[in-house]
């Protein structure tokens, strides 16, 4: 089985922009940054829809980034900022809904794989049967009622 290749982690890290002359970021600024994390999540779901491992590291960061940079504005400000940020939520909930399909079909292939292996304790019990012995108990190493505990014969010396 192939691994799919995964998104690198710096697709999701943090880049703060450069602050304005008083310290704080422009609301623009930020508006900028969100548009620009909301165009990574969209890149993120489609390689989630194709099978591709994402490393999400560095996305907490960079929310928490842009809404500290967004507390620091004053009100009337802000308020300019809730439509990229409506949209940095909303991208959000197809990338979830990508990676649970993405994590849904790698449990279903698992349990495909799974399903044509045998029982480790099923495949011994054959084992023992094609060599003509019983199985005997779980763990006890007989195979034969022939055999004492140490598993030597009993005409053994």
């Amino acid at each position: 089985m192939t691994r799919p290749p995964s998104m690198p982690p710096s697709a999701l890290s943090p880049s703060p922009a450069p602050p304005g002359p008083d310290g704080t970021e422009s609301a623009a600024g930020i508006a900028q940054r969100a548009a620009a994390l909301g165009a990574t999540l969209d890149d993120a779901r489609a390689q989630a829809e194709a099978g591709v491992l994402i490393d999400l590291a560095g996305l907490e960061d960079r929310v928490a980034h842009l809404c500290l940079a967004a507390e620091t504005l004053p009100r009337g400000e802000a308020r300019t900022l809730l439509g990229p940020l409506g949209d940095l939520v909303a991208a959000l909930g197809p990338l979830a809904a990508a990676l649970t399909d993405q994590q849904k079909g790698r449990e279903e292939a698992v349990s495909a794989a799974l399903a044509g292996r045998d029982d480790p304790h099923t495949a011994r019990q054959r084992a023992a049967a094609a060599y003509g012995r019983s199985a005997g108990p779980a763990g006890s190493g007989l195979a034969d009622p022939g055999l004492t505990d140490t598993g030597l014969a009993d005409d053994t010396p």
